[in-house]
């Protein structure tokens, strides 16, 4: 027969565990756009309407704001990737910063 004291410490222990790993997800969260794309960068999820001859995408936010964004290059190497979002009206994220009051695509998902 198992104690008491077995199971308070087998519930302790897988607390512990959990509270743990939900840190670590949370952290992971918060700083994952800083990991892979670098400080001041921002997130916008939505459907790309266009992509220009000069690598200007329009896009549509899910709010229904158009943004214009500059695709340069990181965002280049994935031209293919866009093009299957702009047929199939795909939804996406959209990562950028702001430079020279310009908003600039850095990761196109």
């Amino acid at each position: 027969m198992i104690s008491f004291s077995r199971i308070s410490a087998i519930f302790t222990i897988s607390v512990l565990c959990a509270l743990i790993i939900a840190a670590a997800i949370w952290g992971t969260q918060s700083i994952g756009t800083q990991i892979t794309h670098g400080n001041m960068v921002e997130h916008v999820h939505g459907v790309i309407q266009s992509m220009s001859v000069d690598n200007l995408l329009e896009f549509k936010t899910d709010s229904g704001e158009m943004m214009r964004l500059d695709c340069t290059k990181r965002c280049l190497t994935e031209l293919a990737h866009i093009q299957r979002h702009i047929n199939e009206h795909a939804p996406t994220d959209v990562y950028y910063k702001l430079e020279n009051n310009t908003f600039v695509a850095v990761d196109v998902d």
